[in-house]
């Protein structure tokens, strides 16, 4: 198990130039999805022209993201990596193991390539296409064994951290278990909460739905979770 000590920024390496590239041609394919769909019918846009916008050919789009769907989301193949969430859900931890796995989920992956200038177009444009949560989520569950594993680990050094009180029942579920659980959890409250901000009028910021989803989660099992 890995622990989940503090890192400073300045420890962390600087990314090399291949690296610096690959990140920003992710980020200007995520952008380019967001754009073409906030202007037209979200079938109506294809990978074709978001390859056109960037420009890159199919193939490069196809090292980054499997559809159009997930390049609009930034749901990356990097879900299935658990070393990657780690780090993520390290980056973000503050003594709330819900909060940590709703910010992961909620903002795209990893944090420093992502553009949060996106979040809302992104609520936006689901909020238009009610379907696409559902993909969305479906998405991440198909990816979910990284982010089980990472989880799983956050638990551990939030017990160390922040013993959770005295629940025997605990005790009989593997850790394992929790973790998806957990995880479970969590996705099915980022769905509701993006929901009820669409049927609400889509009045609320990125931050207003993810403490939602946190609240959500935490009304489920109040002593269970943190």
């Amino acid at each position: 198990m890995h622990n989940f000590p503090i890192i400073p920024a300045a420890a962390a390496p600087e990314p090399g130039l291949r690296a610096r590239k690959k990140a920003q041609t992710r980020a200007d394919l995520e952008r380019a999805a967001v754009e073409l769909v906030l202007d037209r019918d979200l079938d109506d846009v294809t990978v074709d022209d978001i390859c056109a916008r960037v420009p890159v050919s199919h193939r490069t789009f196809f090292n980054y993201f499997d559809s159009k769907e997930d390049a609009l989301f930034g749901v990356r193949r990097a879900w299935g990596d658990s070393e990657l969430v780690t780090a993520r859900l390290r980056e973000v931890y503050d003594g709330s193991v819900v909060a940590a796995v709703i910010d992961t989920l909620f903002r795209a992956l990893p944090s420093e390539t992502a553009d949060p200038t996106l979040q809302e177009a992104r609520m936006l444009i689901a909020a238009r296409n009610a379907g696409l949560i559902r993909r969305r989520m479906r998405r991440l569950d198909d990816l979910r064994v990284g982010l089980v594993a990472a989880v799983a680990e956050l638990i551990v050094f939030a017990s160390r951290e922040q013993p959770p009180a005295a629940d025997a029942s605990t005790a009989l579920v593997p850790l394992e278990a929790q973790a998806e659980l957990l995880v479970t959890a969590c996705i099915g409250a980022v769905r509701i909460a993006v929901r009820e901000w669409a049927d609400e009028g889509a009045v609320g910021s990125p931050d207003d739905v993810s403490a939602r989803s946190v609240t959500i989660v935490r009304a489920l099992a109040p002593l269970a979770v943190r």
